[in-house]
């Protein structure tokens, strides 16, 4: 059983305090007085070392954190079970926020952060409007959505800088044509052009959990990371949060991946004064690759249609969200009638002024 535990107080009245999204601020949800993130003490402990590639290489160490982890809750002395990567949680038994420190420390504390900017109670608007514009959702989709019971979770991400450096071919084709004797004429000349050069890419994103599916979290973005900050510990009280277990050497290629579509689309753009042009092969290497550790906002919910459970993420900054959407027999059935009735109307039309 481990007990390295911290929750951050209200110093008046000693209640477990929550970080406030709309306000930027520390509240506490008993006495209702506000603090500044780094008023309070430990909150920002700025001068400690966090998340370095260099010494994460040295010192790597590959991770047993499989199963479950049992935790004393300090305040109230009751066993918390949760995962071995988890970082932030909840004491079911006395409410209070509890911050797991060892899984924030050293090599495992992020550089950066980007605090949650979408507020809970907002949720429920985003939902209504997004159904509103999907003519074909079930409207049972807003009412059986639980937004109370939605999870803010911070999702830990890799934030890659590097120099992408090669070359992509491509074969592109001008194209004239002309009338002689009645007769049109085409002619289409083919060639390949080769580009090469380097580009410099900063904060490709790739999770590090792998229990996040990696498409879910790609659909996510993009993220504003002009709002970056260094992170707190204070920032996630009142939310869920993962320490990485995917290692970023590992996660590397997938960066790559990211990297040679953003080196294709920038390379292309420079093959200028033809009729078509398609990529046929790339050569790229990186150079100078770095990553730095930062979580990053996502809320989950999940609701019911049809027997079916469906789950949906949405980004905690830009309010973006992502997951699969039924649609209504119903509703496809009535649209449909709808446009067969003009359709059937339309050709009476045309049939009676043809007589």
């Amino acid at each position: 059983m481990q007990n390295n535990l911290v929750s951050f107080k209200c110093p008046s009245c000693d209640t477990s305090l929550l970080y406030d999204v709309a306000i930027g601020k520390f509240r506490c949800p008993a006495c209702g007085n506000r603090y500044d993130l780094f008023a309070i003490r430990n909150a920002a402990a700025s001068d400690e070392p966090s998340f370095d590639w260099g010494d994460h290489i040295a010192s790597f160490v590959k991770e047993d954190l499989t199963g479950s982890v049992t935790y004393s809750c300090k305040y109230c002395g009751a066993d918390i079970v949760t995962d071995a990567t988890t970082s932030a949680t909840h004491c079911p038994y006395c409410d209070n926020e509890i911050i797991i420190n060892q899984n924030l420390e050293g090599a495992l504390r992020p550089n950066y952060i980007i605090p949650f900017k979408i507020v809970k109670k907002d949720l429920a608007d985003m939902w209504k409007d997004l159904v509103k514009k999907r003519k074909l959702l079930p409207k049972k989709l807003v009412t059986d959505v639980v937004i109370d019971k939605a999870i803010g979770l911070y999702v830990p991400f890799w934030l890659y800088d590097c120099t992408a450096d090669g070359k992509v071919t491509f074969e592109t084709t001008t194209t004239r044509s002309w009338y002689s004797s009645n007769y049109r004429y085409t002619e289409t000349k083919y060639y390949y052009v080769t580009v090469d050069g380097e580009v410099g890419f900063k904060k490709i994103p790739v999770d590090a959990s792998i229990k996040m599916d990696d498409n879910t979290m790609d659909l996510l973005e993009p993220y504003d990371y002009s709002q970056l900050e260094e992170f707190a510990p204070g920032y996630l009280s009142g939310f869920l949060a993962d320490r990485y277990d995917d290692d970023p050497e590992a996660c590397t290629p997938r960066a790559g991946v990211k990297v040679s579509d953003g080196v294709n689309k920038a390379f292309s753009k420079s093959v200028t004064g033809y009729s078509s042009v398609r990529k046929v092969s790339d050569d790229l290497s990186l150079k100078d690759t770095e990553a730095k550790y930062a979580l990053l906002p996502v809320y989950m919910m999940k609701a019911k249609y049809g027997g079916n459970t469906y789950t949906y993420t949405i980004n905690g900054q830009t309010g973006k969200i992502v997951g699969e959407f039924p649609k209504s027999k119903f509703r496809w059935l009535k649209n449909f009638a709808i446009s067969a009735g003009i359709i059937a109307a339309v050709l009476m039309i045309i049939m009676f002024l043809l007589r």
